[in-house]
């Protein structure tokens, strides 16, 4: 598995610094990255191929491609690592009271860590799991409300306390979901391969698609057109010769 840094992640410490978070940071990453990594082992025991962690700003991220089974044991597997993380220290506050000054905050930012990635927000493990569980357009656009709602929250508390953990947590969540919105068409170009339309969204659903001329869109594509040709057309045609009379 492949570990990369994103530039942002060394740009957000002084940040940290400026704000006097720093502490609170370093325990939000540390519980973030064991809950990416929950994620990660339980996406390659469920059989998931070429996976890697990108280093953000606000702790770790997996970062998948293909499909891959039981994608819910895989989404609940990082929630239940902070549940478990904030127990073990529950624990040994109970074993040493000596040491609940120094892990009661980690207790908190755990379960306030898996509380939070359960909320129906996109792209949270909650939001991908409704998602998963009721592909129905209202569970979509559920989820998107909820993202607003959580980002608006956020930008709240960060107004209110300045902690700037919560401004980054409000522009992760806007512009993962303005990210998600953009890459819901598959743009294609008339010379390409009819097989490149077979692109799904991240429920299993085809993408419509707009065919180019260059930099002129010349058809669009809705998911059961772009279903009919990959089953009419040749694996080997172009997406011109695929669409014949339509494209002229």
């Amino acid at each position: 598995m492949r570990v990369r840094i994103h530039p942002l992640f060394f740009a957000a410490i002084p940040l940290y610094v400026l704000f006097g978070g720093v502490i609170g940071y370093l325990l939000a990453f540390v519980a973030i990255t064991v809950h990416e990594l929950a994620h990660t082992l339980v996406a390659k025991i469920a059989g998931a191929k070429d996976l890697s962690l990108l280093l953000m700003p606000y702790g770790a991220t997996l970062v998948t491609k293909g499909d891959f089974p039981h994608l819910g044991a895989v989404l609940i597997a990082g929630p239940f690592a902070n549940v478990f993380l904030a127990s073990i220290a529950l624990s040994l506050c109970w074993i040493f009271p000596e040491s609940y000054g120094y892990l009661k905050h980690f207790v908190m930012v755990n379960a306030a860590l898996a509380c939070l990635n359960l909320l129906p927000a996109y792209p949270l493990d909650g939001g991908r799991l409704l998602r998963l569980l009721f592909p129905a357009p209202w569970a979509r656009g559920g989820s998107y409300v909820m993202t607003c709602l959580t980002a608006g929250g956020a930008i709240a508390a960060f107004i209110l306390t300045i902690r700037i953990t919560y401004l980054i947590f409000a522009l992760f969540l806007l512009l993962s979901l303005g990210a998600m919105l953009l890459s819901r068409r598959n743009r294609v170009g008339e010379s390409d391969p009819v097989y490149t339309l077979a692109r799904v969204d991240e429920e299993g659903r085809i993408r419509p698609a707009t065919v180019r001329k260059e930099r002129k869109v010349v058809v669009r594509l809705t998911p059961d057109e772009v279903t009919s040709l990959l089953i009419l057309s040749p694996p080997n045609a172009t997406i011109k010769e695929a669409l014949g009379e339509r494209y002229k």
